[in-house]
């Protein structure tokens, strides 16, 4: 078990210190029995131990409990134990002795039971302890990443998702270094890019770590990325990789130059982030075929030699005319643009067509008689084509036709 916990820092303690010769059989340890034990700890699990007695091993946890993994304590004296407890109830304590009560303690372990008891215990309460703090730094950060990843769906831009994307990984999950690239050309396009000094490296598809993500289409993460077998360039800031595809778009990935630095929980995250991040883009992407189509029906709308009235209805609010083409305006004088359609036109049918079929999904029509500008009383059919736009929940176009000027 030698390096298990490199990181890791013990205080071994005893409730007060003996001036006497008393050892471990009985009465409080003496210091070269603590150090022995401290040094039993620290040989088998890798860890610094620090060694203090009474009054000066509470100071030191009173300021420094953060920093501490363990504390182990060599006594009996259960209002000691209690003390140190009080000072920070979450710090694993250990007693090592005949302790009767176990409240202020994470656990106890007999003398009988041998030092490799009790360094194994350590090793569980320390590792208990870190895995609580991976959950409680988890939890925090997902409550932080909730805000970014909502604005990442509502962007409206590519480059609004670039930089929502960047503060989400730099501020809510603490990442000093991160890249979000996008598939361009063949390439690896960086448009976020954090990486000192490496704003404009391009890669191309496949090639890389993140090449490898993109194509595959599973995370990954690096260790070592100088020994890695997609390790394609020397760079100074990157030794572990975190990355992670962005859908079909790219690639997102965190660096650090330390060894080891990222773990599954990592990709979690990334995960969470790039999926909000590849959402926001098919919705992009989406929205901007449905405003070109409408663009082009818009364009088709305004050249119709047919009367013609755009329709749209939001939110499950009534249908309202929004437009009307020329030809309207010339068979309709004084079209009744900005109006709901309950009030809008002069007839039952065109009320009911428009109010009732706008949800539809294939066009729907109807004959109609109303004045028009040639005629007292013309017999017209009138088609609502139903259509997808942006921004609304229900749209169309009703096209008005005389079957005589128009067979």
């Amino acid at each position: 078990m030698p390096d298990r916990f490199p990181d890791a820092r013990v205080l071994v303690t005893a409730a007060s210190e003996s001036d006497g010769d008393a050892d471990d059989a009985g009465g409080a340890p003496t210091p070269e029995a603590v150090h022995r034990v401290a040094d039993d700890i620290g040989a088998a699990l890798g860890a610094d131990t620090v060694v203090k007695h009474g009054i000066t091993a509470r100071e030191y946890v009173a300021e420094l409990a953060p920093l501490l993994d363990c504390v182990v304590c060599l006594a009996d004296d259960t209002d000691a134990l209690a003390s140190f407890a009080d000072l920070d109830p979450q710090l694993p304590l250990v007693a090592y002795g005949e302790a009767t009560s176990v409240s202020p303690v994470s656990s106890v372990v007999r003398p009988d039971d041998g030092i490799d008891a009790l360094v194994a215990r350590v090793a569980d309460r320390i590792e208990r302890n870190r895995e609580r703090n991976r959950l409680d730094e988890a939890n925090t950060k997902l409550t932080a990443l909730n805000t970014y990843t909502r604005a990442i769906t509502a962007c409206e831009s590519r480059e609004e998702v670039v930089d929502r994307v960047v503060g989400a990984v730099t501020e809510a999950l603490a990442y000093d270094r991160c890249v979000l690239a996008f598939v361009e050309g063949g390439e690896l396009v960086p448009y976020g890019n954090l990486l000192p000094d490496e704003e404009a490296v391009r890669l191309d598809v496949g090639e890389g770590v993140a090449g490898r993500t993109y194509v595959t289409g599973e995370s990954m993460v690096v260790d070592d990325y100088d020994s890695h077998p997609a390790h394609h360039r020397e760079s100074p800031y990157i030794t572990s990789v975190a990355s992670v595809a962005v859908g079909e778009y790219g690639v997102l990935q965190v660096t650090t130059p330390d060894e080891a630095a990222f773990d599954e929980r990592d990709v979690e995250f990334l995960e969470i982030v790039a999926a909000h991040a590849a959402e926001a883009l098919a919705r992009l992407e989406r929205e901007t075929a449905l405003r070109s189509e409408r663009d082009r029906l818009y364009a088709f709308f305004e050249r119709l030699p047919a009367p013609t009235v755009y329709v749209e209805s939001a939110c499950g609010e009534p249908p309202v005319v929004r437009e009307a083409n020329a030809a309207y305006e010339r068979s309709f004088p004084d079209a009744p643009v900005g109006v709901p359609v309950d009030e809008a036109f002069p007839t039952d049918v065109e009320r009911r067509l428009f109010g009732e079929s706008i949800r539809a999904d294939d066009p729907v029509s109807a004959t109609v008689r109303r004045p028009t500008a040639d005629a007292a009383d013309a017999e017209l059919t009138v088609t609502l084509v139903p259509v997808r736009t942006t921004g609304v929940e229900a749209a169309g176009f009703g096209v008005y036709v005389d079957e005589v000027a128009l067979p």
